[in-house]
Formats: C-alpha cells, structure tokens, sequence
C-alpha cells in the first residue's frame, strides 16, 4: 500500500498530496494511519477544504510522533494502549485550546476504526477535552457603517444593471436589424453579437483586439463587460445577498442558477427554492434548500414606490433574479451552472478561463476603498472593514430569526456575544421592570382611612370629603358600610377601569384590592386580616406557582393595608371577626361571591 494520501477540494477541486512516509511508525501503523485519513477526504466526510484537511494529516503525524516515543510499544493498531492517549494529551497540556482542536481532530480520524483495543477507544472517547475559551464578542455594524457598505454594494449592482441592460438592448436591436447600417452603434451590435456566440471579438496579427474593436467596442474587455459582470460585481452581489438573507457568504457564494419556484412565478407566494450547501454540517446534512423571498405585501407597502430600487434592494428574491439575467451570457459562454459567474481576462493567466464563479470579498473592498483589517483597529467616522462574519452578525440581529440554524445557536452563538443585543436587552428589562414597578404600587396603594380622618367627617363632612377627594354622600355612605364589597370599600361601581361608563363593575372581589376605586376603612379590618390569614394558610397546600399567580398580589395588596396598622389594633381584629363577616372570608375564597 501506498503511503501518500490525496485530498481533492470539493469547491475548486484542487488536488493535494499529503505523504506519510516521514510517519515514525512501523509499517502496520503507518498503513493504518493512511487508510484512516483516506477516509476522512473521502467525499462522504465532513472535510472540504485543503486546510482542514492538512490539520487532520498533521494531528495524525503527531499522533505518530507521540506513539514512536512512548515506552510502551505500539507496532500495530492493537498495541495502541491508554498510555498512547496520556502522552498525547501531555503533549499540549499547557494549552487548552491547542489541545481541545487537536483531540478532536484525533477522535474524528480514529473513531471509525475496528481495530482499536477497547481500553484505547474507552480512553479515546472518555476523555474530557479542555474547557473552550468563550467566545469573543463580534460587534455588528453601527447604522452608519452598515450604510456605507449597502452604498456601495447598490452602487455596484446598479451600475451592472444598467450598463448590461443597455448592452442587451443594443444586442437585440442588431439582430432585429434595427440599427442604421454602418452606425457606430451597429457596429458595436455585431461586436456584442460575436461575442455572445464565441465569446471571443476580432483580433489581430497579435491576438489583441483589432482597431475596429478598440473603436466601437473600448477592446475586448469593453465589449465583454457590456454583457457580464466583473468579478467585483459578482462579489458585490453575494455580498449584498448575504446580508439580505443572513446566510453565510461562502455559502451565498455557490448558490447553482438552477431554482424553483413553487408558484410559477405568478401565484401569491413569490418564492424561489435554491439548493445550498453548508459541508460543516456533516454529510447526512450537508444539503439544504433556500427559500428566496420577495417582500412580503406588508412591508411592500411602506417602502417608497417613488424609487423603482427601493423595492429592489430590500427583496432577496429580486436581487437572485437581477444577477441571473445580468451572468445569462456568461454562463452560457462558460458552460457553468452557477449562479455567480463573472467575466476575469487575467485568470487565464493561470486558470487558462476567463471565467470565474469565484467571488473574492477583499479585493472588492480594497477597490471600494474600504480597509483590509480587523474591526478593532477602524478608526471612528472611516469606512469600517468589510468583514463576512459582522455582514452576518448584523444581518442576524436585524432579522432575530435563525437562519440555516437552531434557535439556540442564534441565542448563545451571535446574539448573547454582542454587545449591541446586551445593550439593548439590559434597556428592555429595565423598561418592563419599571413598568412592573409602577404597576406594583399602583395596584397595592388602597388608600386607608383611620379613624382620626372618620371622626373629622363627623365634624365636618364636607371639609373631610374633599380632603380625600370624594363628594360628601360617597365618603357618608362608605362610613355607613353601604359600599362595602367584602374587604374594601367602593367609591363607585358604575365607574370601573376600563370598562364603558354606567356598567356594574363584574370582577371578583377579591380584585377590589387593586381597583383604584378601593378604599379601606376601619370596621373592614377583621375580615381583611382574615382573608390575609387564609390565604397565608392556603400557601403549604398550592404548588407554589400557582398560589402566586391566583393569590401572590392579594396577600402583597393587604400587607400594605395591615403595614398601617398597630400590632395591637390587628389583634383586636382578629378577635372581633363576627360569624357574619367569617361567613363572608369562606364565601370570597371559596368563590361563591363571585356567583352572586
């Protein structure tokens, strides 16, 4: 058996040699160790790119490494002992993170083997891989920067619009023969002609464009950009739908042109159906469907239908459609099914096409006159750095929806990191607290009247009565007991909260205590100690939650009434519950009150 092992990139399908023959390891081993890693870079495993893969073949040198220098022997998978494992986690015991990537790795590439000794594998799986480091904070863009890249990415998609539109148009007017013969524009139709068919313009003795093309045309490269986008305006365009949609950029990237749309594109729902794939999802899941949506009828109608890109720029859906107009020659010149397909005349310098469906996000940056460097080092009021993982991060927190994830990994891997979403989240909390607050006290404060203020009205009623802000006969028919509703008093039944005005009040009377009608006086202080102490008693024999949400504001209501009371005055209380009012507590919270 060989000892290199090949690795093809499934994206460009570059090919990699990796050559184990340096491996320290007897021949058994070493066969072992390269049958395990062509299996890993087989295309049925979770490696995809060339440098995951050199990862794996080194995490697989090291092993071996690490076995030729232990003390205990290893000339065959069988050997392989729990001592193997300890000297490899010793290895990079002294860095955690180091050490948790590269177990990993080395569990991945072994876990499928049958040849391993049950100790080894028990050690192999049982071990606990060092704590990950958290996750560091990924900021999204302030709407200042978010804007200055949306400007430049219309800028970009609007600029192709127009210009191949206008090419088209000049294309299917000379094969009409509409064009004056001789014009220059018919002589720039049958340029735009050739090259849609060859993809190629009229050369001269040196393989440059003739002097006729240069005329009419500005050269090859003008000719052909009058029918397809640029490499930077195919980047622009993934870009822009990454952040429309929120999906990774290299996942936007190799979206095929292939699609379907459920309704034919004339029914309700304007959707396309895209395939995509996200290989770090495994093989079994690899795979995924797309949905493209226009925007939905609601939000279609507050954009400003003044500006025909309004809509344009904000619907997914339009933009996949615009570039699979604007890539129509380019993928018929170039054979290719993808969706981002550009016209790059200086690839065949080293691909031999001059088409590419490669998008290259910092060259259109550095052209764009945005920086090529990390978010922390942007200087305030500058062009931020155009970075894929804050084009997601913002996207996502826009939308707050997962997208091609679990709702937890939305929660715990973006929002919880950011420090926008802390912000905003820590304001919101505060706003509902305050609220809570303020609703609290205006439910618990019934005001009470003592008996120093009853005897005042005896005096003087009316005097009394404006004091409290009552008319004369309310505060003499509450002093009389005609307005009691069991623990508290009524200023008005016809006037309740909320409800039309001249209707009886129909809530339970135990939700007197938060009315703002309510006012508590002295004769209901037994019944309103009784009722407190029943509904304490209750407590031991609810589940918690639900004696909380059913008596929780009660209780809380009438310890503010109690708190202005003396120890003693509440004692005398107690005692003088009559049996009338002790049969008025059992009817209120055994709700036959409420039937009345």
């Amino acid at each position: 058996m060989g000892t290199t092992v090949v690795f093809y990139q499934e994206k460009t399908g570059k090919r990699r040699e990796f050559d184990c023959s340096a491996f320290p390891v007897p021949q058994p081993m070493l066969e072992w160790l390269c049958r395990l890693m062509a299996d890993r870079f087989s295309a049925r495993s979770g490696i995809k790119s060339i440098g995951t893969a050199r990862i794996t073949y080194l995490v697989a040198k090291w092993f071996a490494e690490t076995v030729d220098g232990c003390a205990v022997p290893a000339s065959t998978p069988a050997d392989l002992a729990p001592a193997h494992m300890e000297a490899f986690r010793d290895r990079y015991r002294d860095n955690p993170e180091t050490s948790r990537k590269y177990i990993k790795v080395l569990r991945l590439l072994l876990r499928g083997s049958t040849d391993l000794p049950q100790p080894f594998r028990d050690d192999l799986l049982r071990t606990r891989l060092p704590a990950a480091e958290a996750a560091p904070e990924l900021d999204s863009y302030t709407d200042w920067e978010w804007q200055q890249i949306m400007t430049a990415l219309r800028r970009d998609v609007r600029t192709a619009r127009d210009r191949i539109r206008a090419g088209k148009r000049t294309l299917v007017r000379f094969r009409a023969g509409e064009l004056a013969v001789g014009s220059d524009e018919e002589a720039l139709g049958r340029l735009l002609d050739g090259f849609a068919r060859t993809g190629d313009v009229p050369r001269d003795g040196f393989g440059n464009a003739d002097a006729h093309t240069r005329a009419h045309g500005g050269g090859y490269i003008g000719v052909a950009q009058r029918l397809c986008l640029s490499q930077h305006e195919a980047t622009a365009f993934a870009l822009l739908l990454a952040a429309l949609t929120a999906e990774n950029f290299g996942t936007v990237a190799t979206w095929p042109a292939a699609h379907t749309r459920p309704d034919g594109g004339f029914g309700p729902v304007n959707v396309a159906l895209a395939e995509e794939v996200k290989p770090r999802r495994g093989p079994e899941r690899e795979h995924m469907i797309v949905a493209l949506e226009d925007l939905p009828s609601g939000l279609a109608s507050v954009i400003n239908t003044e500006s025909p890109d309004a809509r344009l720029f904000r619907s997914p859906l339009r933009v996949y459609e615009l570039l699979l107009e604007l890539t129509e020659v380019a993928r018929t010149l170039s054979g290719s099914r993808a969706a981002f397909v550009s016209h790059a005349p200086w690839s065949a310098k080293t691909s031999g096409e001059v088409w590419t469906s490669i998008v290259d996000r910092r060259n259109w940056a550095r052209t764009r006159g945005f920086p090529i460097r990390s978010a922390k080092e942007s200087v305030q009021g500058t062009k931020p750095a155009v970075t894929v993982g804050r084009i997601r991060q913002t996207a996502l927190e826009m939308r707050r929806q997962p997208v091609a994830q679990t709702g937890a990994t939305l929660r715990d891997h973006y929002l919880r990191r950011s420090s926008t979403v802390r912000k905003q989240s820590k304001q919101v909390v505060a706003e509902a607290l305050r609220a809570e607050v303020t609703k609290a006290r205006s439910v618990t404060k019934v005001p009470v009247f003592r008996a120093e203020l009853l005897e005042r009205a005896l005096r003087d009623l009316e005097a009394t009565a404006a004091e409290v802000g009552l008319t004369p006969q309310v505060l003499k028919d509450m002093m009389a007991g005609e307005s009691d509703t069991v623990a508290t008093a009524c200023v008005d039944h016809l006037a309740r909260p909320g409800s039309p005005p001249g209707e009886p009040c129909t809530a339970s009377f135990l939700a007197c205590l938060g009315c703002e009608n309510a006012r508590a006086l002295p004769h209901q202080l037994p019944i309103q100690t009784a009722v407190h102490d029943r509904l304490l008693a209750l407590r031991p024999h609810v589940e918690p939650a639900g004696w909380h949400a059913r008596y929780g504001e009660a209780v809380a209501q009438l310890q503010d009434i109690l708190s202005t009371y003396t120890a003693s005055e509440l004692r005398k209380a107690r005692a003088d519950l009559s049996d009338r009012q002790a049969d008025l507590v059992d009817d209120l919270l055994n709700g036959r009150m409420d039937l009345r």
